[in-house]
């Protein structure tokens, strides 16, 4: 007969949980969820009436349709959303990008209107009204005009967060554009309002995006003002560091589908706020993954260290993480 003190050890350690004497009751103790819908912003791509571009995209919608939208945002309890705006009246100067009741502008009105509690982040960069879809402006001997490209920059984040924006979002990785963004902020009073620059790495997973909203430069790349894949672990680090030096409130990486190594590096190295961008580009192989995986992936970013994802899967992530509390 074989005593107690003779029986073999578990073979599993005192760390986790043995999955075959884990009775479901017993998992939900340990269990717990680590994402909702709250953790979740949704990309706002709106367009003017009548263009044919509506629902290319989830989220890529009419101005009339902006309302409904935030609506159907707001059921699910999605915690914020993003604003980009398809440019018009494109000038060199980008003049459109700050004149009264511009596309931008007003779909940030009609958000306010709908709802005060939903984070509203807008971008803030030239290349949706520049007519050479730059995102700086350039001097006539073709070099960067900083000083007009951060008045440019400055006066667009007036316009949105006067128009209603929590937050605006320097797109351009452009030094010293955070600071002037903040400084002007500051000087109109405005400062609750946060700034949150970009780390973007350059990719091809911003391609339906820059297709729909028109925003590919129509000669050269931005490679200059976006970091490169090959050195993203280091360069990102220093480019955050940077940007708070700057007055950065919180930070966006993108594309997340493809940094998760740099997601995790960053948060090891930051205290600050950040969002992980599941860009355009990733929204086809994420359809083909389906409720049950979009959200597997989600979770994942957040356990690498998103403290928010910004997501093209928003609506159907949040549906999913809804019918499975049900």
């Amino acid at each position: 007969m074989t005593t107690l003190t003779q029986r073999p050890l578990p073979s599993v350690g005192p760390d986790g949980i043995n999955p075959s004497r884990a009775r479901s009751a017993v998992r939900a103790l340990y269990t717990r969820s680590t994402l909702t819908a709250a953790d979740l912003s949704a990309p706002l791509l709106v367009l003017p009436g009548g263009h044919p571009g509506a629902g290319s995209l989830p989220g890529a919608v009419q101005l009339s349709d902006v309302r409904r939208a935030v609506d159907r945002l707001g059921e699910l309890g999605i915690g914020g959303v993003k604003v980009f705006a398809l440019g018009h009246d494109r000038t060199s100067t980008g003049s459109a990008g700050v004149s009264a009741g511009n596309l931008m502008v007003r779909a940030v009105s009609e958000i306010r209107a709908v709802t005060p509690d939903l984070a509203v982040t807008t971008e803030v960069c030239g290349c949706s009204w520049t007519s050479n879809g730059e995102c700086v402006l350039r001097t006539r001997a073709g070099g960067i005009d900083l000083g007009a490209t951060y008045r440019l920059m400055g006066e667009m984040a007036i316009q949105h967060a006067e128009a209603g924006a929590d937050v605006v979002s320097p797109t351009a990785m452009l030094d010293g554009s955070v600071r002037a963004v903040r400084a002007t902020l500051d000087d109109r009073g405005l400062r609750d309002v946060g700034v949150n620059p970009n780390l973007a790495i350059h990719t091809t997973l911003y391609g339906p995006f820059k297709t729909l909203m028109a925003t590919d430069p129509t000669a050269g790349h931005r490679r200059g003002l976006q970091l490169e894949q090959g050195r993203a672990q280091r360069d990102t680090v220093v480019q955050a560091r940077r940007w708070i030096a700057e007055g950065a409130d919180s930070l966006t990486l993108q594309p997340a589908m493809t940094t998760v190594d740099v997601l995790a590096r960053l948060r090891a190295d930051q205290e600050a706020p950040l969002v992980a961008y599941s860009t355009s580009g990733e929204w086809p192989a994420l359809r083909e993954l389906g409720s049950e995986g979009m959200t597997e992936y989600i979770a994942m970013l957040r356990r690498a260290g998103a403290d928010h994802v910004l997501t093209f899967a928003a609506e159907q992530v949040a549906a999913h993480l809804e019918l499975s509390r049900g």
